[in-house]
């Protein structure tokens, strides 16, 4: 701020000469006393509000893509794991098309049969299937999958992989249905030890099936190839079955994942 000065004014003293020269004094003209100038006041200065930073938006699309990533990577490993001694099985050029998020299950009430559909859009002729699946029940039960079939699980034709938990009986087979009938096997009924056929016992199986061949893990022990030259089907959808003839049962499917062959 600007500072005023007071200052003082002189005011001549007139001399005034009357009979003779006479001189005055002046008197003294009080000089006014300077006000005091108020002190400048402080401006406060504008607290400082701090910039929110700014959060970044979630690229979902990225995020899946990792996970796909992610998840292909360890559906490979697995397969270098389980079939990386058959070099003849090009699952290297595949790529994971469904992967299973929870357990599905199947409880039965014999004599009782059902489905469960994996995904109704996904359909492929030559593929890796995978599953861990975990049984329960009282009597005899049947569990396994669905695959090349038509998109009637229950009435359409279709290839089934059953294995059957009964004692002293661990037996599979692939087998060819229509209309909810048996029609024949590419590979008539086997007996593995490899199958554990414990109540609550969790079975794994690798099928892999090319063109007319289909190839067989259970356990992680390869059970054989097998050939079906009649070309029921080609390609299909895919789903899991559990059958038992009478008490009460479970089928339970974990971990499964679909890794296509075709080109």
């Amino acid at each position: 701020m600007k500072r005023f000065l007071s200052i003082a004014l002189l005011v001549p003293v007139l001399l005034s000469a009357c009979g003779g020269l006479a001189a005055l004094e002046p008197t003294a003209t009080p000089t006014s006393l300077p006000t005091d100038t108020p002190k400048p006041t402080l401006t406060p200065t504008p607290t400082e509000t701090p910039t929110p930073v700014p959060t970044s938006t979630p690229d979902v699309a990225a995020t899946q893509a990792v996970e796909a990533t992610q998840a292909a990577a360890d559906v490979l490993a697995e397969l270098d794991k389980n079939l990386g001694s058959d070099s003849d099985i090009p699952y290297q050029d595949g790529h994971l098309v469904w992967q299973q998020s929870d357990p599905l299950s199947i409880k039965l009430n014999g004599p009782s049969q059902d489905f469960l559909e994996v995904d109704k859009e996904i359909s492929a002729g030559d593929f890796i299937l995978k599953s861990d699946v975990k049984w329960e029940a009282t009597g005899l039960l049947v569990c396994g999958a669905i695959f090349r079939s038509e998109p009637d699980l229950k009435k359409g034709k279709q290839y089934m992989f059953l294995f059957l938990r009964f004692s002293g009986l661990p037996a599979w087979a692939i087998e060819v249905h229509e209309f909810g009938q048996f029609r024949n096997s590419p590979t008539d009924t086997r007996f593995s030890d490899a199958v554990d056929l414990d109540n609550g016992a969790t079975n794994q199986f690798f099928l892999v099936v090319q063109d007319d061949n289909f190839t067989l893990y259970m356990n992680g022990q390869r059970q054989g190839r097998y050939y079906d030259y009649s070309k029921q089907r080609s390609d299909g959808v895919f789903g899991f079955i559990g059958s038992q003839a009478s008490g009460k049962g479970t089928c339970e499917f974990k971990n499964s994942w679909i890794w296509s062959l075709d080109q």
